[in-house]
């Protein structure tokens, strides 16, 4: 009867034979990233591609035979023993996605990090955005809501902000004789962000699926790497809008979060009292 290989040495081997993407994502990512990943991690009779013990994330990716038979259904099974058994989250990437957008992919990870660890697990100077001398540890944390209102889409439109710090808060808004629903939606963030005169920790609320998923699940950062061509080929909207966004994104360490609308949120309800009533000044 043949001795079963222990999980150890099949690590050992898997990382040997590492795909091109999993070397990619290794070498020109995780590999020099300030919080520490381990490859081919061992769990229970499972080895994961990435994982990180201080967030307790595994990082998997996903060739075409995952997508083929049982593979559905095996990486359910392996998914729900990772998360219930061993209480680790899974992010799943597909080696296309590595090869495609490779920017949305490493900041899809970041964002999962930067919502899962405290601050004061961060480094301070290796990882920091461009604020030249900002410890992610000392700065401050501001709370920002934003919505965009538009009647026509296109046709005039307006855009609501509420920032809060401590006991301080600060209404902002704006808007313009003719454009569209998402433009407004953008430039309620964009404004609200560059109001801020030094790098902060921004809790972002938001109803907006287009400006939470494109920023959360990396689309924005890949379209940008393409060129501003989404994955269908076709051309992204608002290249001008989400190229200041994704720099500010940079300079600021933002965390996304949405808020249903038109319901029992008092500050998104007064984001889209703002930008209704600036979007009637052009009627």
């Amino acid at each position: 009867m043949q001795q079963e290989i222990p999980m150890r040495i099949r690590a050992q081997e898997l990382r040997k034979k590492a795909t091109k993407e999993e070397n990619h994502l290794w070498y020109d990512f995780l590999r020099t990233y300030p919080i520490q990943f381990l490859r081919q991690r061992p769990f229970g009779p499972y080895i994961v591609d990435f994982y990180c013990h201080s967030a307790r994330l595994a990082i998997e990716l996903d060739g075409s035979q995952h997508y083929e038979d049982q593979g559905p259904e095996q990486d359910a099974v392996r998914t729900d023993y990772l998360q219930r058994v061993e209480r680790i989250r899974v992010l799943r990437f597909t080696n296309l996605e590595i090869k495609q957008n490779f920017e949305g992919v490493c900041a899809a990870i970041e964002l999962e990090l930067q919502k899962t660890l405290p601050s004061s697990v961060w480094p301070s100077a290796s990882h920091l955005p461009p604020g030249e001398g900002y410890d992610r540890r000392s700065m401050k944390t501001v709370t920002i809501y934003t919505d965009g209102a538009c009647s026509g889409n296109p046709g005039p439109g307006g855009w609501g902000a509420i920032l809060m710090y401590g006991k301080f808060k600060k209404e902002l808004s704006g808007g313009e004789a003719h454009t569209t629903n998402n433009r407004m939606e953008l430039t309620g963030v964009i404004t609200a962000l560059e109001a801020l005169k030094e790098p902060c920790t921004v809790e972002l609320w938001s109803d907006s699926k287009y400006v939470i998923d494109a920023l959360e699940k990396g689309w924005a950062r890949g379209w940008k790497a393409r060129g501003w061509v989404k994955a269908d080929k076709k051309p992204a909207l608002n290249p001008d809008l989400w190229e200041k966004l994704l720099a500010l994104c940079d300079y600021h360490t933002v965390h996304l979060h949405w808020v249903k609308g038109h319901a029992e949120n008092p500050y998104n309800n007064r984001c889209d009292e703002l930008a209704v009533l600036e979007s009637r000044k052009f009627k």
